[in-house]
């Protein structure tokens, strides 16, 4: 009996371990099937339709013999995820992955990668990838997330940790749940694999809930003096610093140091970051841009600076700055180290130069018709005398063309002297009475008639008194032709254009297209300036047909300096087209130049056509997270007209203030006259310091000044006629025609002399080598 109970229990202890031993295999199996379902799961909530996968051959957590309760079998959770339609691509050489990361950003295609690998290395290789297109999920069996100090996940990196703190559950960290920025890893999520699965979908919270509260975020946006987007004070100690370049991207937020605050004062754009911070919650800082421009593509050969910008643009390709503003114009070379939000300005290219200078009213009497009509008048006028010749003279000419017959009359009988004279051998004279037929004699022809002509349409033409030259009809209805034309046509027409000349003073033609551009910078020396480090510089050397042609003529302004066309800002720019010492041109944005203008006088300058279209928009970092959310305010103040009502407030806000500074000016000027009124030295400095009257008033009071051109023309008509008389009269005295013949004669006589004298040199030189 006992032998029977002791087999009895050695029976049940050996049952018993049998069943642990084959309860540890179903656990660690069930384990792994876990690990798969519940990955496949948390993948699914993402909502994916690729999926790419890094499996490093190094790892220690992807085991094909399953032996690792923490490890996963990769092909069964491959399996399981295209069981949920979701395409993946597998990769074990990382270098292969770093190339289609990169290759899916180019293409602006949404990546999402899983890694079963530990995040601390592979990090630091992904943070050049960074960018709100790319996720990266690590996975490694953890317990529990890594700590800040050892994992620094900065934006615009999206990183999700997911980790397993006990078995069938699951945790999901995301390091952009919060729009701080700071690289913290928030619990957005978590899966239980023995009651609900997926606690909810979609995995993560979207970018738009997230930044459409900043929650206070400091911002820093790098600024630069550039009316009307940012009016800005700079301090005495404010100094452009060097584009700092360190070695290590780590070390890029240790340079902000190096950044000076300045003090903004009003703008355009001042006014929209304010409401964007208002809506958004987040406030900023201004800072100096680097250079105090915009940025530039560095062009020098190093490797280092390749495709790298200078100015505000730097500043956000190296991390410095959050934001970028101010007229910041979108171009190709840019968006390669930048991305730009949707745009807040929709201007044109264009250039200003000076209005239209008054002409030479010297000149005002040949200025009634236009260039392309004076040629045709004076051809008329040339032409008319030769043809009111022509009508004289072709009478005569076709009278003196008749041949005298010789006819011999002998009452009504007509006898042809040349018939008899052929028949007859021998002449006879016929003695009887008979009567020769004599032909009437023609009239002759005026003398001199071809220049009396030519002094009658002259004359006729410039309203003179003359007398009727021939009284034939064709010539008296020429003459009421011409003296129909001369009246009623050229001289009322003439009198009416030199009337309105008069009242309202000629101009020259304005330059408002880029064909005039260059024929002005050709011609009459026009010199073309540009803002450095701007678009409009990009657009100039980038540019095709006459923007290249203008770039080349803009180098050669002078000949010393090849960058001497470029200008600090755009108001500079105008600056010097209103000292007015030479003609000056300047490239810009339309509406910068529309501003910048008007605090010189929109009259004293003249705007062109729209070159092309160009958009400015707001500069962020390259991959930002929060530019989605950005553009949505930016759309919804658009289509609400606010950023029109904002360039609309600055213009008048602009006037205003013009109005004010002219008022008080006034009010100087008055109070300097009322105190100086007592003596006659302190009224004409008074009257000195009056601004001048404009020289382009639109309409003007007559004056013999604007006569001064008939003046001029009497004066070198009444001298041309006093030299041909003191000509004539000397030509007579000396018998100036047997002056010239015996001139001629010496002439000949000296050319005779010489052609004899190299005969015989020629003789004398080859006769003995002939001989």
């Amino acid at each position: 009996m006992q032998r029977a109970t002791l087999a009895f229990g050695l029976l049940l202890i050996w049952s018993s371990g049998l069943v642990s031993v084959s309860a540890k295999l179903s656990y660690k199996n069930c384990n792994k099937t876990d690990v798969a379902i519940a990955l496949s799961q948390i993948i699914n909530g993402l909502k994916l339709r690729q999926l790419a996968i890094l499996a490093p051959p190094t790892s220690n957590y992807l085991k094909l013999d399953c032996e690792d309760d923490d490890s996963i079998h990769l092909d069964d959770f491959i399996q399981r995820l295209h069981g949920l339609y979701m395409k993946s691509v597998i990769f074990y050489d990382m270098e292969l992955f770093f190339q289609y990361i990169e290759a899916s950003l180019h293409g602006s295609i949404e990546c999402v990668t899983l890694i079963f690998d530990e995040p601390y290395e592979i990090s630091l290789r992904l943070r050049r990838l960074a960018h709100r297109l790319s996720l990266f999920i690590y996975y490694w069996g953890a317990i529990a997330p890594p700590k800040p100090s050892r994992l620094r996940l900065e934006e615009p990196m999206r990183a999700v940790i997911i980790t397993r703190p006990r078995p069938k559950a699951f945790r999901i960290y995301y390091n952009q749940a919060r729009p701080t920025g700071i690289s913290q890893l928030k619990l957005v999520n978590w899966y239980d694999g023995e009651n609900l699965g997926l606690q909810k979908t979609p995995l993560l919270p979207s970018a738009g809930t997230i930044y459409s509260n900043f929650e206070g975020r400091e911002f820093r946006v790098p600024v630069f003096h550039s009316p009307p987007w940012f009016w800005v004070n700079y301090n005495n100690n404010s100094e452009s610093y060097a584009n700092h370049n360190d070695s290590s991207e780590e070390d890029d937020f240790n340079s902000l140091e190096y950044v000076n605050e300045v003090n903004v004062t009003g703008g355009r754009d001042h006014r929209l970051l304010t409401l964007l911070s208002q809506h958004m919650n987040f406030q900023f800082v201004y800072i100096e841009a680097s250079g105090r421009t915009q940025g530039y593509l560095k062009t020098d050969d190093s490797k280092d600076s390749n495709d790298s910008f200078t100015g505000g643009i730097g500043m956000l390709q190296t991390g410095l700055a959050d934001f970028f503003l101010g007229d910041v114009g979108l171009s190709w070379e840019r968006r390669k180290a930048i991305e730009f939000s949707f745009f807040t300005l929709a201007d044109s290219g264009a250039f200003a130069t000076h209005a239209p200078r008054r002409l030479n009213e010297a000149l005002a009497i040949m200025r009634p018709f236009k260039p392309d009509i004076w040629p045709y008048l004076i051809l008329t006028i040339v032409f008319s005398g030769p043809i009111f010749y022509c009508i004289i003279a072709m009478p005569y000419k076709w009278r003196n063309r008749r041949i005298t017959l010789d006819v011999e009359q002998l009452g009504d009988l007509c006898i042809y002297m040349a018939y008899i004279k052929e028949i007859t051998p021998c002449v006879v004279k016929i003695k009887h009475r008979r009567t020769r037929r004599r032909i009437p004699t023609e009239p002759k022809m005026p003398t001199q008639l071809f220049e009396k002509c030519i002094w009658f349409t002259l004359r006729l033409f410039l309203k003179q008194s003359c007398h009727e030259l021939y009284h034939g009809y064709r010539a008296k209805f020429l003459t009421i032709v011409y003296w129909i034309a001369a009246t009623y046509v050229l001289a009322d027409v003439y009198s009416a254009q030199l009337t309105s000349q008069f009242a309202r003073p000629a101009h020259e033609a304005p330059i408002n297209t880029l064909q005039r551009l260059q024929t002005a910078m050709i011609d009459d020396g026009y010199r073309l300036y540009v803002e450095k480090e701007s678009s409009s510089l990009e657009m100039l050397e980038n540019g095709t047909e006459l923007f290249r042609q203008l770039y080349a003529l803009m180098r050669q302004q002078e000949p010393g300096d090849h960058k001497g066309f470029l200008i600090n800002s755009v108001e500079a720019g105008i600056k010097l087209i209103a000292d007015g010492r030479e003609n000056k041109a300047v490239l810009a944005g339309r509406e910068t130049l529309y501003f910048n203008i008007q605090q010189y006088g929109a009259k004293n300058f003249q705007l062109s056509q729209k070159l092309y279209t160009r958009y400015s928009a707001v500069a962020v970092q390259i991959g930002c997270p929060f530019l989605d959310s950005l553009n949505d305010v930016l759309m919804h103040l658009f289509e609400g007209g606010i950023l029109d009502k904002m360039t609309t407030a600055e213009y008048e806000l602009q006037a205003r203030m013009m109005s004010q500074d002219q008022a008080q000016q006034s009010k100087e000027l008055a109070a300097s006259e009322n105190a100086n009124s007592n003596s006659k030295s302190s009224g004409e400095s008074s009257a000195n310091q009056q601004p001048p009257a404009q020289d382009n008033e639109m309409i003007s009071a007559l004056n013999l000044r604007m006569l001064q051109g008939a003046f001029i023309a009497l004066t070198v008509g009444s001298l041309t006629a006093g030299l041909l008389f003191v000509l004539e009269v000397f030509c007579r005295r000396l018998n100036l025609a047997q002056i010239l013949q015996e001139w001629h004669l010496s002439c000949l006589h000296q050319w005779q002399r010489f052609c004899h004298f190299a005969h015989h040199l020629t003789v004398r030189i080859f006769a003995p080598n002939l001989g």
